[in-house]
């Protein structure tokens, strides 16, 4: 009975230790995915629009200069630390590593509150970010000179002076107009052949606007209302973007494998929610 005995304690050690060992590869899987393994790495990415300090105009996509600065310093708090498309491309084609704890901040459209107040905020703390322009946008204030932080977008003078913060990407020529057609989405009854020759020249316009100022020619396209489809990511494709930014609210792994860069998804950043709350829904969704 006694040997008996000992035989099935040294069994229950041995189920013991060989549960304790599985637990832990589990949480060291579990902390690579977080923080990268050098094949995985997770990738929140925030999406800010509208930045403007009257109180009266923020909702779902115009947040106060203060509450980008909190989550600003919430996110160097955690230990994270800003990466653009270009550094996600160098993990992917060379290998070269990401930072422990990775985090893309984007602003999509390219309004002028954006140099305004961002700029400064971001330069202060060593931080940088992806800026998606509308380019007829860009175009027309380019042209205009006005400079209103209610309804002004950027101009290529803006764009070339904030490189050392803002990496500027593609946000279509012109479809952000609500209408029969949504974003770049193919409209009802259009056929093939005269919806790619329209998606590809409006996002040609903006790259041939950015690159024929000096400005890098964009990799990334950021879908408008983040509206895409099969047919909209086969062009894109094809046209030689090497990312694409969505809306789906989801965190990204990011592998060695250039198919992890498509259809990558973002938090929206709306006003009257905490920073407490919305860094806990991006960094641990």
């Amino acid at each position: 009975m006694r040997l008996g005995f000992r035989h099935t304690a040294l069994q229950a050690v041995c189920t013991v230790l060989v549960l304790c060992a599985a637990i832990g590869l589990l949480r060291r899987e579990e902390a690579r995915m977080v923080f990268g393994d050098g094949e995985r790495v997770r990738v929140p990415i925030l999406m800010y629009h509208s930045i403007l300090k009257d109180g009266a105009r923020q909702g779902k996509y115009v947040v106060s200069p203060d509450v980008l600065v909190a989550d600003l310093d919430g996110l160097q708090k955690r230990g994270y630390q800003t990466v653009t498309v270009t550094d996600l491309l160098a993990y992917v084609q060379q290998g070269t590593p990401l930072p422990e704890k990775p985090v893309m901040i984007t602003f999509d459209d390219g309004y002028y509150n954006n140099f305004v107040y961002a700029y400064p905020l971001l330069q202060e703390r060593g931080m940088r970010a992806v800026v998606s322009v509308i380019g007829c946008q860009t175009a027309l204030y380019s042209q205009n000179g006005q400079e209103n932080p209610y309804w002004s977008h950027v101009t290529l003078d803006h764009l070339k002076q904030m490189q050392d913060v803002f990496e500027v990407q593609n946000h279509s020529w012109n479809l952000h107009e609500y209408g029969e057609r949504r974003g770049c989405l193919r409209r009802r009854g259009e056929d093939k052949d005269s919806y790619e020759h329209m998606l590809r020249e409006d996002t040609e316009q903006t790259q041939r606007l950015l690159t024929e100022a000096g400005l890098p020619t964009p990799a990334c396209y950021t879908y408008p209302f983040g509206a895409c489809s099969e047919e909209s990511e086969r062009v894109i494709r094809d046209m030689g973007f090497l990312c694409t930014l969505g809306c789906e609210e989801r965190v990204n792994v990011v592998t060695r494998q250039s198919e992890s860069l498509y259809g990558m998804g973002r938090y929206n950043r709306p006003a009257g929610e905490s920073t407490e709350h919305y860094l806990e829904r991006v960094l641990n969704g």
